[in-house]
């Protein structure tokens, strides 16, 4: 499956940290270690990628945001401890998001843009009403919480981490509804919802898995982790793509067997997403760069 490089462009000084697509696909948004969002014109879907406007108000490094489906709210998270709810076309912040006591590592929105979720390294996650404006932090793991995803329904929000465990809570009554645990002796540091609802786990023991909810959570799917582990990962038209030391892989949803894979020459490769359509793909790295590709059958 071959991958065609779109733009390379200089996003911020140092490490971009995160970086997403606006649900119309015309716009990326990066997030970096300067403490800034920045918005970019993708419309043409390639070419110059224009700076359009910043998020600004945070004080440390921003290290994930999301976007509402409809492309009015956004949420960042970051190293100061806190999350921003913003006024994503006016960049203007609404709401700040406090009671964690360490830096702040995913955000996420639910499908139906009703609620959504921040994790910590202090093991807690905070959810985010948007109706009401409230927001309930509650202890998940012991300590570092690095990826959650929503199910496709929302009915579900998978958190992983130091510690090992993959747990399944319920995003509105914040129950713990299914717990899988040991995983391996190294940390599930990342866990994915693919779009047949399917869990794709990765970063344990050097390895990658899928489970079927539907089926108890058995395993569907198993596979080594390519050059040591992904750092991201995300669901294009081809298939899951995650970012690696030195580049990025495509792997197939079915089976994780590896179709393609990228060369950036930048061992810190972090945060990836795939456009709303799955034709294009963005990732960020060490180098303040963000690169997008053309990832269509």
């Amino acid at each position: 499956m071959p991958i065609a490089p779109i733009a390379d462009f200089k996003a911020h000084p140092r490490h971009a940290q995160g970086v997403a697509f606006s649900p119309d696909g015309d716009e990326i948004v990066t997030t970096g270690m300067d403490a800034v969002a920045r918005v970019w014109d993708a419309a043409d879907g390639g070419g110059d990628f224009v700076l359009k406007r910043t998020l600004e108000g945070h004080q440390k490094s921003v290290n994930a945001i999301a976007i509402s489906p409809d492309g009015e709210t956004a949420v960042t998270a970051s190293s100061d401890r806190t999350a921003i709810v913003w006024d994503y076309r006016g960049a203007r912040a609404l709401q700040t998001l406090a009671g964690f006591r360490n830096t702040l590592a995913a955000a996420k929105f639910s499908p139906d843009g009703r609620r959504a979720a921040v994790s910590s390294y202090d093991g807690r996650i905070g959810i985010w009403e948007r109706d009401s404006g409230e927001f309930r932090v509650f202890r998940s793991h012991p300590r570092h919480v690095t990826s959650l995803s929503f199910s496709p329904d929302g009915g579900a929000l998978a958190a992983s981490g130091i510690g090992g465990a993959i747990k399944i809570w319920n995003p509105r009554t914040l129950e713990l509804s299914a717990e899988f645990e040991p995983l391996g002796q190294a940390a599930a540091l990342g866990c994915m919802f693919l779009a047949n609802g399917n869990l794709l786990v990765h970063a344990y023991e050097g390895g990658l898995r899928i489970l079927d909810p539907s089926a108890g959570f058995a395993e569907t799917a198993s596979a080594e982790s390519p050059r040591g582990g992904l750092n991201s990962v995300s669901e294009t038209r081809a298939g899951v793509i995650g970012t690696v030391a030195g580049g990025a892989v495509l792997l197939d949803a079915s089976d994780l067997s590896a179709s393609a894979e990228i060369e950036t020459g930048i061992k810190g490769m972090y945060g990836v997403c795939a456009s709303p359509d799955g034709s294009r793909a963005a990732a960020v790295g060490a180098d303040g760069k963000c690169r997008v590709w053309a990832v269509g059958r």
